[in-house]
């Protein structure tokens, strides 16, 4: 049957990307520090009372009822004040940040990111997108045993942990990239967005619209419809980009990420919104992490396989990466100094 070549030629070549899949590098790093200062900003930089004030409807925050009793803002109940609550949560995303020992505090940024995402009363959005991608990044982080995510690794991660990470990295950029298509497209269907006058009434906005120094020129321009129109619509051209790039190969992530910056750069200046902006920014760099790294360590991080299979695929990789790293610039070991493992 002719279904059966091609059914095993997307099965070596979904094999062969498993085996030189590893995220255990800065970019992974960066990306995960970066969402955790987002999260930081929030705790540091607003009054807890402005976070948990009170909202018709809903009556007082925390809510502690249902699922949302495990987070660490109803911690203690009443026994505990709500200021070392606030600290605990610094403290645990302050960890994260710094990279120290991925391994073991992925699942307690998770647990702070929820904490503030599901407590607090007035979220922007920012704080949800930072919980899924801590959620998203927990098999992720259980793989990397580095004692900080700013190292490069030291030994070949297990087949094992290679699939689980690729299976939740695949996860992410389709979680981001769909968010970034999600609303760019829902945006045709409000009639600002169609027209091209959004930004109009946004730089004009109470709450949200420019802010000093940029508010006299902005505006000014704004008068043009011209550039009303171009940063309407560019706007939504740069979601739909950032999208599908993030879909894409390597390279193309790259450029999603370089365009991701440059969107909410250009709103962190104008509006302000610098959580969501972090947020966002730092699951794009995580989403642009290099699909492959040059294969240096030989050493096996074996969990519970077996060291010969991990160095049988770290020798592969070897054995395939005899021309420079197009991410790193460098050159991998020959496959003869792997395969003496």
């Amino acid at each position: 049957m002719q279904i059966m070549p091609a059914v095993h030629s997307l099965a070596g070549r979904l094999a062969e990307h498993t085996a030189r899949h590893d995220l255990r590098s800065r970019w992974f790093g960066v990306g995960r520090s970066v969402i955790a200062a987002a999260q930081l900003s929030v705790l540091l930089l607003t009054p807890l009372k402005a976070l948990l004030v009170p909202v018709v409807g809903m009556g007082e925050f925390p809510r502690c009822d249902s699922v949302r009793a495990a987070s660490a803002l109803c911690l203690g109940g009443d026994a505990v004040g709500a200021e070392p609550r606030r600290w605990l949560l610094i403290m645990v995303l302050l960890v994260a940040a710094s990279g120290y020992r991925p391994r073991w505090t992925v699942i307690p940024h998770a647990w702070a990111a929820y904490s503030v995402a599901v407590s607090i009363s007035v979220p922007d959005g920012g704080e949800s997108v930072g919980m899924i991608m801590c959620f998203l990044m927990i098999p992720i982080g259980l793989a990397d045993g580095r004692t900080w995510h700013w190292q490069r690794p030291e030994s070949a991660l297990a087949p094992s942990w290679r699939t689980v990470s690729l299976a939740a990295f695949l996860a992410i950029r389709v979680q981001i990239a769909y968010l970034y298509l999600d609303s760019a497209l829902s945006k045709f269907g409000v009639a600002d967005w169609a027209n091209g006058t959004a930004e109009y009434y946004f730089l004009r906005d109470g709450m949200f619209g420019v802010s000093r120094p940029w508010d006299g020129v902005l505006l000014w321009m704004s008068k043009s419809p011209l550039v009303v129109v171009s940063l309407t619509w560019g706007a939504l051209l740069i979601e739909i980009a950032i999208g599908v790039c993030l879909l894409s190969s390597g390279r193309r992530r790259k450029v999603g990420m370089v365009l991701d910056i440059v969107l909410h750069g250009s709103i962190i200046l104008t509006m302000g919104l610098w959580s969501f902006a972090l947020a966002m920014i730092g699951s794009a760099i995580v989403c642009a992490t290099p699909d492959r790294r040059p294969a240096e360590p030989v050493a096996v991080d074996s969990g519970s396989d077996t060291g010969s299979a991990a160095a049988g695929a770290w020798a592969h990789d070897a054995g395939r990466a005899a021309d420079p790293c197009p991410e790193c610039g460098a050159h991998a070991p020959p496959a003869a100094a792997v395969s003496s493992v």
